[in-house]
């Protein structure tokens, strides 16, 4: 029997239980993050080893965020190739740096594999090909500070993965605008 609650692929949390919690967390008025992780190129390992082999991917990654988050932070599914963590006991400093360590242990797990040939479209119409592994990028935002309600929030945390070069290169941690000036996390 299929539990409506769960993603099937990786057994996670389903985004109807992400915006949920979401609604949990701000009718307690915290003050909390959000951690958007993306897998980037993820089409062009599909096109490359195959849907089931991009599937097994997705589960390890989920092993692994799983790993490097304490045992009482719930992780999402929120979208084909996006996971989710909200984090309501943890200090901005402490969210950034967990998913600055997100990035990284994924990044490394799977930096021995061939790179994966990317390509992006510029505003010119030109096209730049870039060469790198299967890598992740983050995203970090947070309530109330980029946004008051689920839609705004996401958006600024999708946003923040985009800013920060994800685009163009991928394995990156992005913040969103808030009391500080946009900045992108080398690690």
């Amino acid at each position: 029997m299929t539990n409506l609650n769960r993603d099937e692929l990786t057994g996670l949390k389903n985004r109807k239980l992400l915006q949920n919690c979401f609604d949990e967390y701000t009718g307690d008025s915290s003050h909390f993050g959000l951690i958007l992780i993306d897998v980037d190129g993820l089409i062009y390992f599909n096109d490359y080893y195959g849907h089931a082999e991009g599937d097994e991917k997705l589960k390890q990654i989920a092993e692994l965020i799983c790993q490097n988050v304490p045992s009482s932070v719930d992780v999402f599914r929120s979208g084909g190739d996006e996971f989710a963590i909200l984090l309501n006991n943890l200090n901005m400093a402490e969210v950034i740096s967990l998913a600055m360590q997100i990035c990284k242990t994924v990044n490394q797990n799977f930096a021995h594999m061939p790179p994966l040939r990317r390509f992006y479209w510029m505003r010119d119409r030109s096209c730049l090909e870039v060469h790198y592994p299967l890598t992740v990028s983050c995203g970090v935002a947070f309530y109330p500070e980029d946004g008051i309600n689920y839609k705004d929030l996401n958006k600024a945390v999708d946003e923040a993965l985009f800013r920060a070069g994800k685009t163009l290169f991928g394995g990156v941690v992005g913040l969103a605008r808030n009391g500080y000036e946009y900045c992108s996390l080398p690690f």
